[in-house]
């Protein structure tokens, strides 16, 4: 059976419901805890700054590595999805961010930590490569952008669940605590890196074109996803990923600290409202998914961009809005929903990252597929950089909230970009 007919014959049911849901629950699980250890970071910034003597331009620093980091192994680590397959490179994705994050409790220095997180980066930036190349290969075409939308849950979970773990193990009077956190967080993808070795199968589809192609495959340079036919797809997917991933890690990155420095809240408080973030951010994948059946991927994508460049501002101005007392902001029922109803609907408009897995996975042919989409997506945080490291220059020159701001511009330049990209409709992949 070929690629293209073993596509087909998948979209009927050939391959198994309670395969389809290991990948999906395996690949979920991953992500799930690929964003805790990706956002636990954000939540001990200025503990950080303060155990090592640093400055917060310093601390960010290591935002930056662990950036780089994913952009370097979405790439490396998707080019190995398309030689050794998807299940084991997950497997190493998982093992590679978790020990990363184990050995951030135990960092002696600025230095020393960006060095781990490097090791997180490389990790988290494989893991959604492999993970979309499975189950985008696995699930029927009418069926594939909703599954992947619920694969990005999994990252809305982790940052949820993140905040969650701050909350409970960051203690005010313990200056030591961040550490323990980065332990706490790194012990569960362990297991899960057991779980999906055990209870996940390889995709059938790269099973077939490695079976079909051995050849071929094996002279596949990672090259290939810039030789003429693919290199204006390429460009233009890495373009709306970078514009995309500014301004969202200006926001998860800073809004921590951006509530400590304008509202005063505690260390241990700010997790609270992000909690508020991550459930909104599950209800927008979910809807990015059912929207883009409905009306396709692009016009999707815009939707979203609009709205969160919208949702920005609406952000930052309104939480300058609330009255402080005493100094900071008073802990009542009120302000909490008040802030939490405006972090859900920041999180809501990021539902567009459940859009980039579906897409890339439609627009490459499957022996560069993890390859193209890893690069993609990862090198777009590459991209965010640049505004992570801007943010602690600009903030003395037009303030925190302006500059936090800065994020909506980049949202309205992505929602233009995304319309040069083709729409794939619910696309067969063959190779």
């Amino acid at each position: 059976m070929g690629v293209g007919e073993q596509e087909r014959a998948a979209a009927d049911g050939a391959v198994a419901p309670v395969r389809r849901y290991a990948a999906l629950g395996g690949s979920w699980a991953a992500w799930l805890f690929d964003a805790v250890d990706a956002a636990v970071f954000s939540f001990v910034i200025l503990a950080v700054s303060h155990a090592f003597g640093a400055t917060l331009a310093d601390v960010v620093s290591s935002v930056a590595w662990f950036l780089l980091a994913t952009g370097i192994g979405g790439y490396l680590l998707g080019y190995l999805a398309d030689r050794i397959g998807r299940r084991a490179t997950l497997v190493v994705s998982v093992l590679t961010y978790a020990t990363g994050t184990l050995m951030c409790g135990f960092a002696d220095s600025v230095g020393e930590l960006s060095m781990y997180r490097i090791l997180v980066g490389i990790g988290v930036g494989g893991l959604w490569s492999a993970a979309v190349a499975l189950v985008g290969e696995t699930w029927p075409p009418h069926a594939r952008t909703r599954a992947i939308a619920v694969l990005q849950t999994g990252w809305s979970g982790g940052t949820l669940l993140a905040a969650v773990l701050a909350w409970n193990v960051l203690d005010p009077a313990d200056p030591s605590s961040w550490r323990r956190l980065f332990v706490v967080a790194a012990v569960p993808a362990y297991i899960i890196a057991l779980v999906i070795a055990v209870t996940v199968r390889e995709s059938p589809v790269w099973l077939e074109s490695r079976r079909n192609r051995s050849a071929a495959t094996a002279s596949v340079s990672p090259m290939a996803i810039f030789a003429p036919a693919q290199r204006r797809t390429t460009l233009r997917a890495l373009g709306v990923s970078v514009l995309g991933m500014f301004g969202y890690w200006i926001i998860i990155t800073f809004t921590p600290t951006y509530l400590q420095s304008v509202l005063h809240v505690k260390v241990d408080q700010a997790p609270v409202f992000l909690v508020w973030t991550g459930v909104g951010a599950t209800l927008g994948y979910l809807l990015y998914g059912v929207l883009a059946e409905r009306v396709g991927k692009r016009r999707a994508f815009i939707v979203f961009f609009t709205g969160i460049a919208i949702a920005v501002p609406l952000f930052a101005l309104g939480v300058r809005l609330i009255p402080l007392t005493g100094g900071a902001l008073a802990w009542t029922t009120g302000n909490v929903v008040l802030i939490g109803a405006m972090s859900a609907l920041l999180g809501f408009f990021t539902g567009y990252f459940s859009g980039f897995g579906a897409w890339y996975a439609e627009l490459f042919p499957t022996e560069i597929r993890s390859t193209a989409a890893g690069f993609c997506f990862n090198f777009g945080r590459v991209g965010a950089i640049a505004g992570i490291e801007l943010v602690p220059a600009l903030v003395p020159v037009l303030g925190f909230t302006a500059t936090y701001c800065v994020a909506a511009v980049t949202y309205l330049a992505a929602a233009g970009l995304v319309t040069t990209l083709r729409e794939t409709g619910a696309a067969d992949l063959a190779t």
